[in-house]
């Protein structure tokens, strides 16, 4: 890959979905894309170029699952979730658009590790009435990811942060070291293709009560960064809260969210401005 096809093919990405890939990774975007250029018989990456100029909506899904990370397991970094039924439950409920129900987004779902485990946490923090408090909107833009968490059944990587006690209340063994979460736990939880940058592909018109992003914005590059805040400021309700990744800080980015300094980590409010 050239310098100029890298340069080309890492801002129309980054204009797409918001990943963005430093020079210094340049071999790195390069890995990803040569299977898929192999694929086409295409002879050089700024081939592939013009075919995503041009064509697009028939690449764009191989194009999505060739760039996005995909790192994730259950109860990974669990301060935020902690916080969430620990801290802030009560207030958001209280205030919440649904009465009674608190609606989430996971922006950038993966297949599904993440807002499987905030059900598990809201399966021990129930309302009074026994029944879920929880309603989760998830949304990735790797279609394939999405397939896999509609499936919800999952290797031992997915379960490397889960305890013994947890695989036994939470899945059934479907097969030589698959497992598949029970079928309550998927009751709330939404799968759909979104784009963060795309406040048109999101799932709901209903305003939430939280969204979680965690490790997805440190790959944005600032320009997109700011068009995912401005979507996520008009999908949260006054006074929304937003959770980013532990290593992760929109700290004087934006006016439009102010933090929030709870024990294990630090949200951030949607401000009236």
């Amino acid at each position: 890959m050239t310098y100029e096809e890298f340069q080309l093919l890492n801002e129309f990405i980054s204009e797409l979905i918001g990943v963005s890939f430093p020079a210094e990774r340049g071999r790195l975007l390069e890995s990803r894309l040569r299977p898929r250029v192999q694929a086409l018989r295409l002879p050089r990456f700024m081939d592939y170029y013009f075919v995503l100029q041009y064509d697009i909506d028939s690449e764009a899904e191989h194009l999505m699952h060739a760039v996005t990370n995909n790192e994730t397991y259950f109860f990974r970094e669990t301060r935020q979730f902690e916080a969430l039924f620990d801290e802030v439950i009560g207030d958001l409920k209280a205030e919440a658009v649904t009465p009674g129900t608190i609606r989430l987004l996971c922006a950038g779902c993966s297949s599904g590790e993440e807002p499987y485990t905030i059900r598990m946490f809201g399966e021990e923090n129930p309302n009074p009435d026994g029944e879920s408090m929880l309603q989760i909107d998830a949304i990735d833009i790797d279609l394939e990811r999405l397939e896999a968490a509609r499936t919800a059944e999952y290797g031992p990587n997915s379960l490397r942060s889960t305890s013994e006690s947890q695989i036994q209340s939470y899945f059934s063994r479907s097969g030589s070291n698959r497992f598949k979460l029970l079928p309550h736990l998927q009751v709330g939880v939404r799968f759909s293709y979104g784009n963060i940058l795309d406040l048109d592909t999101y799932p709901s018109r209903v305003s939430y009560d939280a969204i979680f992003c965690r490790n997805v914005l440190i790959y944005f590059s600032e320009t997109a960064l700011h068009r995912a805040l401005d979507c996520f400021v008009s999908a949260l309700r006054p006074g929304g809260l937003l959770f980013l990744g532990h290593s992760e800080s929109i700290i004087g980015v934006t006016p439009r969210f102010e933090p929030v300094r709870l024990r294990k980590c630090i949200a951030y409010r949607k401000t009236s401005e």
